[in-house]
């Protein structure tokens, strides 16, 4: 495929509307070997909660699926294999223990050596702590596959705040990508000044840039505006202009 449609595809559904409850449309996006993003469209009388996509997942985590366009991210991990798996190395650890124990129990039975107790008793503590750690360390990943976070890199306030500072442009992906920023891009868009000053958002206050937008928004949390920031589609928004705005609305406001 050498050129893509820029126009969003409509993608046909067997699925009837339900004229009581409505019908939802929800536009994807993802990206092709060859940069370019194929953008498709697609309905459902209920509300999304997975991608629509095989083998993808949406970047927007496990929350419904949004009324702008949806990111998809390709994660061909099955869960239900990734679980066989588990069990199969949990079931092979087991009789490896109990083939280990055999084995012991019958050297001891040929050799006086193993007749010293301590020696014995130390040996299979040892191994019984390393079998501990390994189900432990198992665990862990069974966790991270279940809530979805394969690969993905650990989060930090810190990093948050970095790229608050460091960015001219917040990309509403990127920053969803952080437990931290999560939520504040959306609250930016749809000008929701109010939720800027959550608790939550605290410790983001090491940005400049953060904290003259708190400060603005204090001032703004009781407008209200009928239309978001950006046009549908769009999730860059380009941060000094934009504290600039409410900055200068905040003081002919008082």
């Amino acid at each position: 495929m050498d050129k893509i449609d820029k126009e969003i595809t409509e993608v046909t559904s067997e699925i009837k509307s339900n004229e009581e409850a409505g019908m939802f449309t929800y536009d994807f996006r993802v990206k092709l070997e060859n940069g370019e993003d194929l953008k498709f469209r697609v309905p459902s009388n209920v509300i999304m909660m997975d991608s629509p996509l095989k083998g993808y997942k949406s970047a927007n985590g496990t929350r419904p699926m949004l009324d702008i366009t949806n990111r998809l991210v390709y994660s061909p991990l099955d869960k239900a294999v990734l679980r066989k798996l588990l069990i199969f190395c949990g079931v092979s650890l087991l009789v490896g223990l109990l083939i280990g124990a055999g084995v012991m129990f019958a050297i001891g039975k040929v050799s006086p050596i193993f007749d010293q107790a301590p020696a014995v008793n130390m040996t299979v503590t040892t191994e019984s702590d390393e079998i501990a750690e390994t189900l432990e360390n198992e665990k862990v990943v069974e966790v991270k596959a279940d809530s979805v976070v394969v690969q993905q890199p650990v989060e930090t306030e810190l990093a948050a705040v970095k790229y608050l500072q460091d960015s001219e442009v917040w990309n509403r992906t990127a920053m969803e990508e952080y437990d931290s920023l999560k939520g504040l891009w959306d609250a930016l868009n749809t000008r929701s000044f109010k939720k800027l000053t959550d608790k939550k958002f605290d410790c983001l206050l090491g940005s400049t840039k953060f904290k003259r937008l708190r400060d603005a928004a204090k001032q703004l949390a009781s407008k209200t505006w009928s239309s978001n920031y950006t046009s549908p589609g769009d999730e860059d928004i380009t941060i000094e202009p934009y504290i600039k705005k409410l900055e200068n609305l905040a003081i002919s406001d008082n």
